[in-house]
């Protein structure tokens, strides 16, 4: 088993990306829980995430501040939640995500991974939001909706390396814990050797 480093340990990084990290996620669902526990132990590992409430400055234009933050990103994390797909801004982020280069690990709070990449069936959320977007929209509206949902499905291929479904507390901060330490895998570095 690896030795376990806390998380005010310092990771190296490099890149030549401005944000190591972009969270994209519905702020009523997880804002003041999972969000800002992850910020803080990513932060605290030495790593420059993209956070809204943290990086946007008054005044600025939403749309295109989160797409250039998305594309200064080495690593996006998409936070998919039961009510992420009923926000047209999150299913843009997961868009902008599958359109420019950079690594995507998402993640699974409440919500079934396969409602995420395929929505359907009654008690899929997914379905349910998708249903009200196209209830609201024109032409060019609709083929908007269906590059969110191709991008949904490109995000979620790999559900068994980079999805962590968590549920509960105790799963919830093992779930950060084996996300954190994927991130680090998949990217080269080592958690052991970083110093504290």
């Amino acid at each position: 088993m690896e030795e376990y480093i806390p998380p005010t340990a310092k990771i190296p990084f490099r890149s030549n990306k401005e944000y190591h990290v972009f969270l994209s996620f519905r702020g009523k669902d997880v804002r003041n829980t999972l969000v800002d526990h992850l910020y803080v132990a990513l932060t605290n590992a030495g790593l420059n995430v993209f956070l809204d409430s943290q990086k946007l400055k008054k005044g600025e234009i939403i749309g295109l501040s989160l797409e250039k933050a998305i594309e200064s990103s080495a690593i996006r994390i998409p936070i998919f939640t039961r009510g992420y797909a009923g926000s047209a801004w999150c299913l843009r982020e997961a868009a902008t995500m599958v359109n420019t280069q950079g690594l995507i690990i998402p993640l699974f709070y409440d919500v079934d991974p396969t409602h995420v990449r395929y929505p359907r069936g009654i008690s899929s959320p997914y379905k349910q939001a998708f249903e009200k977007h196209y209830s609201h929209c024109d032409h060019i509206q609709r083929q908007e909706i269906e590059w969110w949902k191709y991008a949904l499905q490109h995000i979620c291929p790999c559900l068994q390396l980079y999805g962590h479904s968590v549920r509960y507390q105790r799963k919830e901060i093992d779930g950060w814990k084996d996300a954190l330490k994927e991130i680090c895998s998949r990217s080269g570095w080592s958690m052991n050797t970083t110093g504290g």
